[in-house]
């Protein structure tokens, strides 16, 4: 995996605000990666961000998150919706945060990392269709 990416997707995930959400696609999007390798970096390295913030496209964790997840929610006042259960999720339409303004953050976030890794590539990155 390639550390500089996963690093990318870390730090736009610690740019969802309090109480919104972005999807696995809206990360990859703002990072110039795919929906998946968010999902993968996530599943592998994403206990020490908000987690609880990045949600598939329908709003859903896998169910064995949920519990943990919920009181972060409400604490937060995540917009949520579904009866309780397993089809309790995130409202996307009420909670997703702005594509642009993700992708804008996130750059400002790695701005660093390229510093880091001697190069400043950013600007160079297509999202993908």
């Amino acid at each position: 995996m390639d550390d500089l990416a996963a690093e990318r997707v870390l730090r736009a995930v610690e740019c969802i605000p309090p109480g919104s959400a972005a999807a696995y696609g809206d990360i990859g999007k703002a990072v110039g990666t795919s929906a998946r390798f968010a999902a993968r970096v996530m599943s592998t390295y994403g206990g020490g961000v908000a987690w609880w913030r990045v949600p598939n496209a329908r709003g859903a964790l896998p169910p064995d998150l949920l519990a943990e997840a919920l009181p972060r929610w409400r604490a937060e006042g995540t917009p949520l919706t579904g009866t309780g259960g397993a089809d309790l999720r995130v409202d996307m339409r009420a909670a997703r945060m702005d594509p642009d303004e993700l992708a804008r953050t996130a750059k400002a976030a790695a701005a660093g990392l390229d510093e880091l890794a001697g190069r400043n590539d950013l600007d160079d990155l297509e999202p993908l269709r």
